[in-house]
C-alpha cells in the first residue's frame, strides 16, 4: 500500500512539473519577435498566448515606460512616455495555481521619436511660384485637407498649387513617411494681381496725352516694344514726346505691388492738317 501511495506522490510531481515549465509563450503587440519597436508617446498591448486564467503573471520593465494596466493578468498597456532609445526589456514571470513559477519570457523594445511634419506655407500671387519650405521630415506627401472643388491641383512632393484662385485660401496636409509617422496642417491664401489697367486716347500731334483712369497709381509706363525715331514716353504719366503723326505705339504698364502685374495699350497720333495758303483775287 506504501509502494502504491509513494507512485502516485511521484507522478504528481512529474505533472506539476510539467505544468510549470512548459505553459507560458509571450507574444508583444502583433508580434512574437524578440526585439520590437514602438513610437515615444504611444501606449501599446502586450500579452501571453495563450494565457492560463488560474495564473498570475507578474510583469517587470527596465524603463523607457510604465505599465499602465492590467499587472497580474495575462495582457498589459504599457504607456511609453521616455525619450527615445532603449532597447529596454519586458520581462514577464508565470505562477500558477500550484505556486509553480515558469521560466522568464522577454522581449527587446526600442523607442523611436515621432516624425516632426512641421512645413511652411508662404501666401502668394495668384499664378507665381508657391511651394512649401522648411520642411523639417523630407519624403512626406502633401495632400488638400479639405479637397477644393475648383479643379485645382497640389504637387504631392512639394506642395506647389496648381489653378490656385485669388481671394481663396486652402488648407494643406502633409504627412510623413517614417517609423513614426506625424501630419501637419498649415493654410496658405492666394493674392490678387495689381489691376494694371489704364486709358490712353488718340491724340493730335503735339497736343497732351498722358494716360487716364489708372487704377493701380504708381507703377510704370514703358513703350512695347521701343520705337526706333527718338520717341520717348513719361514713366509716371504715360505722357509721348515727339511722336510721329501717322504711328501707333504700344505701351505697357508695370504696377509696383506686391502680386504686380502688367497691361499693355495702343494709341494712335493724328495727323495735323496741312490747310493750304488763302488766296484773295
Amino acid at each position: 500500500m506504501k509502494t502504491i501511495k509513494t507512485m502516485k506522490l511521484k507522478l504528481l510531481k512529474m505533472l506539476l512539473v510539467y505544468f510549470c515549465f512548459f505553459s507560458i509563450e509571450c507574444e508583444a503587440q502583433t508580434s512574437t519577435s524578440p526585439t520590437q519597436d514602438v513610437c515615444v508617446g504611444s501606449t501599446e498591448p502586450y500579452l501571453l498566448n495563450p494565457s492560463t486564467s488560474t495564473s498570475t503573471y507578474q510583469w517587470t520593465l527596465s524603463g523607457g515606460g510604465v505599465i499602465s494596466s492590467g499587472q497580474g493578468s495575462g495582457s498589459i498597456l504599457i504607456d511609453w512616455n521616455a525619450n527615445s532609445g532603449g532597447p529596454y526589456t519586458l520581462t514577464v514571470v508565470e505562477t500558477d495555481l500550484n505556486g509553480c513559477v515558469g521560466p522568464p519570457k522577454t522581449v527587446d523594445v526600442t523607442l523611436y521619436d515621432l516624425d516632426n511634419a512641421t512645413f511652411v506655407l508662404t501666401d502668394f500671387c495668384e499664378g507665381s511660384s508657391n511651394s512649401a519650405s522648411s520642411i523639417i521630415t523630407s519624403g512626406g506627401v502633401f495632400s488638400f485637407n479639405p479637397i477644393p472643388t475648383n479643379g485645382e491641383t497640389i504637387d504631392s512632393i512639394t506642395a506647389e498649387i496648381t489653378g490656385g484662385i485669388a481671394g481663396n485660401t486652402y488648407f494643406i496636409e502633409y504627412i510623413t513617411n517614417g517609423m513614426c509617422p506625424q501630419q501637419h496642417i498649415e493654410s496658405v491664401s492666394v493674392n490678387n494681381l495689381d489691376d494694371a489697367s489704364f486709358l490712353l486716347s488718340d491724340y493730335c500731334a503735339g497736343s497732351p496725352n498722358s494716360a487716364t483712369a489708372i487704377s493701380t497709381p504708381g507703377g510704370v509706363f514703358t513703350f512695347n516694344p521701343i520705337p526706333t525715331s527718338g520717341e520717348t514716353i513719361n514713366s509716371l504719366t504715360g505722357e509721348i514726346t515727339g511722336g510721329v503723326p501717322g504711328n501707333t505705339y504700344t505701351v505697357e504698364y508695370t504696377t509696383s505691388g506686391t502680386c504686380s502685374s502688367s497691361q499693355i495699350e495702343s494709341v494712335l497720333i493724328y495727323s495735323i492738317p496741312s490747310t493750304g495758303p488763302i488766296f484773295h483775287n
